[in-house]
């Protein structure tokens, strides 16, 4: 399973599939836009989904952030952690959240089982950092 990393960008500039595996499944970034008024601080979400081959969503993992920004610099002051499972075959566990800086972070280990729910198949790690910079711009 090794991932290529920025392979496809998809339409809206805020999706992209930020990994592949040999196996055709992938994942996909996500950032909400959502309101982007505020002058000194903004709170955002960014996601990364787990899709087969065929595109099927998974599971998913969200970090939500918040910054304070004033065109000089920028911080986290607070990260939070969302988790989202859409099958019996995948466990999510080892969910975590930080911040540093001007990033918030959040990371969840995926195993897929076999039917007989003892034998894992695949495991991925995933950690989504969502950083802000002084102008509010978010990546």
């Amino acid at each position: 399973m090794v991932p290529f990393h920025n392979v496809k960008a998809l339409e809206n500039n805020t999706s992209y599939i930020e990994e592949i595996f040999d196996d055709g499944s992938y994942i996909e970034i996500t950032i909400d836009e959502g309101n982007t008024n505020a002058r000194s601080s903004i709170t955002k979400k960014k996601t990364a989904t787990y899709k087969g081959s065929s595109g099927i969503v998974y599971w998913s993992v969200t970090v939500q952030g918040t910054f304070n920004y004033d065109g000089k610099t920028s911080t986290c002051t607070s990260s939070s952690i969302s988790t989202a499972n859409y099958s019996s075959t995948w466990k999510l566990s080892n969910k975590k959240t930080s911040k540093s800086g001007n990033t918030a972070s959040a990371s969840v280990t995926a195993k897929q089982y076999h039917s007989n729910g003892t034998t894992v198949l695949k495991t991925v790690n995933k950690t989504v950092k969502l950083t802000c910079d002084k102008n509010g711009n978010l990546s």
